[in-house]
């Protein structure tokens, strides 16, 4: 699986492409590598952490070609898992189509499992697992940053995962077919020229403004439906909602709100609420475990700072029908 492999491996090498070239390559640019049986697993080995069930039996290939701006491979491989540590030089873009067999990973405290037909991105600046359970074919297209507008590249500084097949998936996939065949593509045929714009316009289209504001609106609604709840905060609506930790803050974080503040005022808002339909005060203690803080003491706390009042001094002021408003 191309994108869970370590900088510095086969897969990564930035060496010049006739320097990787092995038997088989027969256009200059299209560099071919292959590992087979236990002594080709040992070579692999020696620059990559992988693990397979069947040493002897083992079977992977890669080929690739670099392009302006971008990087194209193509990886196949026997049953394999292993793990890439996040990267410490300026991250990248890795789009990944998976053309047969299926992947799992494991990235951002979250898995996903992606069949034939699916598309993933994935940013270098996050540590991966992963696991290759059947004979499986994946296209790469790596990408750097400076090639996508602001608001994408803002919305992948993190891996999001599986991303929906389109007709622009599709023909990146044919254009990288074309540029990685070894009699008539390379870095100079006429797709590689198109190959990265088409890549630019599959990351910016799965991160648009409108799916944006639509999960906005959908962990606006989970939160109200759960402010009772005690585990709720971002980590959880992450889970929740299958993206990474940081793209929940990027998306909700659009009008400079913090996602937990947001959580523990509206609960607070909920708390206010109900003083003042009750008609009388309830224990505080009951108050905090119906509302989701994890104490007494922290509710009195935080609804304090957030009315200028003590929870009794506001059922009184509501009593006299002079509740106070937020004081931000």
């Amino acid at each position: 699986m191309v994108m869970t492999l370590p900088p510095g491996s086969a897969f990564d090498d930035e060496r010049p492409a006739a320097d990787r070239v092995r038997r088989g390559t027969e256009r200059p640019g299209v560099a071919v590598e292959s590992w087979r049986g236990a002594g080709g697993l040992r070579r692999l080995q020696e620059r990559v952490r992988v693990a397979v069930p069947d040493p002897a039996g083992f079977d992977a290939s890669w080929s690739a070609v670099a392009l302006d701006g971008a990087r194209v491979g193509a990886w196949s491989t026997t049953p394999v898992s292993g793990a890439r540590p996040a990267s410490r030089d300026p991250a990248s873009v890795h789009l990944v189509l998976v053309t047969e067999g299926r992947v799992r990973y494991w990235t951002n405290g979250r898995g996903v499992d992606g069949g034939a037909g699916s598309v993933h991105l994935l940013s270098t600046t996050d540590p991966l697992r992963f696991g290759v359970p059947v004979r499986t074919s994946t296209v790469l297209v790596a990408l750097q940053p400076v090639h996508l507008g602001p608001e994408a590249r803002a919305a992948v500084g993190a891996s999001i995962g599986e991303l929906p097949a389109t007709r622009i998936t599709a023909g990146l996939l044919a254009l990288a077919g074309q540029v990685l065949d070894p009699e008539a593509g390379g870095p100079e045929c006429p797709a590689a020229r198109a190959l990265r714009a088409v890549a630019v316009a599959v990351v910016e289209d799965s991160v648009p403004e409108g799916v944006e504001h639509d999960l906005r609106a959908r962990i606006l609604d989970h939160i109200e439906r759960r402010l009772d709840d005690p585990d709720l905060g971002p980590q959880s609506i992450a889970a929740e909602f299958g993206v990474s930790l940081r793209w929940v803050h990027q998306v909700f974080n659009v009008d400079g709100s913090s996602l937990a503040r947001h959580i523990r005022e509206r609960r607070l808002d909920l708390i206010g609420e109900r003083l003042r339909n009750d008609g009388r005060l309830p224990r505080i203690g009951a108050l905090a475990e119906r509302s989701g803080f994890g104490s007494r003491d922290q509710l009195t706390r935080a609804f304090k700072a957030r009315y200028g009042v003590t929870i009794g001094e506001y059922a009184a002021l509501v009593d006299l029908g002079r509740p106070p408003a937020p004081l931000r």
